[in-house]
């Protein structure tokens, strides 16, 4: 093998060994990509569970005071029976 033989191997694995690098990098690419849009997608689902969660408790909040009012609004509706039961007779 004599030095013209040699560099045209050496060229040729180099342009091979740069052909199976930019292969990589091609396939990595999107993978990597594909990884960042999952964490913004797990970031955005974190943000729906916290305002879900904020949600909920202002809705049994709210469920509370609807029950608390019932109650009142019952308690008066029996007081005006009662005065009215009373003014009958």
């Amino acid at each position: 093998m004599d030095q013209m033989e040699f560099l045209g191997y050496l060229v040729c694995a180099l342009i091979t060994l740069g052909s199976f690098v930019a292969v990589v990098m091609k396939f990595t690419k999107p993978i990597n990509d594909l990884l960042v849009a999952i964490q913004k997608l797990n970031d955005n689902i974190d943000g729906i569970k916290k305002d879900n969660d904020i949600q909920n408790s202002r809705i049994t909040k709210h469920g509370e005071q609807i029950d608390d009012l019932n109650n009142r609004m019952g308690t008066i509706e029996t007081k005006v029976e009662h005065i009215e039961h009373h003014h009958v007779q």
